[in-house]
């Protein structure tokens, strides 16, 4: 009887480890959804204001030279920032539970 209860501790031991772990995944799952989605809105932002900029500066200003205008420059790197952040973000959560 005594080897049935300590067999039952033990597995009720390992349970317990396991289910933490989900739970542990689980959470860190919801965080990183919850940056991603942040992160692809954010992205929607940054191309609607390139659009604007773009827009603003190629055709009402009719400027030839757009494209070197620091305000362009500068939501372009925020651009690409954004999507090397997403990225890694969705790489993170792939990883989660393997």
């Amino acid at each position: 009887m005594a080897k049935l209860w300590d067999d039952f501790t033990r597995w009720l031991e390992d349970a317990s480890k396991v289910v933490s772990k989900e739970a542990g995944d689980l959470t860190l799952k919801g965080k990183l959804k919850i940056e991603i989605f942040d992160l692809k809105w954010r992205l929607k932002e940054e191309y609607a204001e390139f659009g604007k900029i773009a827009h603003d500066l190629a055709i009402i200003k009719k400027r030839e030279d757009w494209a070197t205008d620091s305000r362009v420059k500068s939501i372009v790197t925020k651009i690409k920032n954004t999507q090397k952040n997403l990225k890694a973000k969705e790489t993170d959560y792939k990883k989660i539970g393997k």
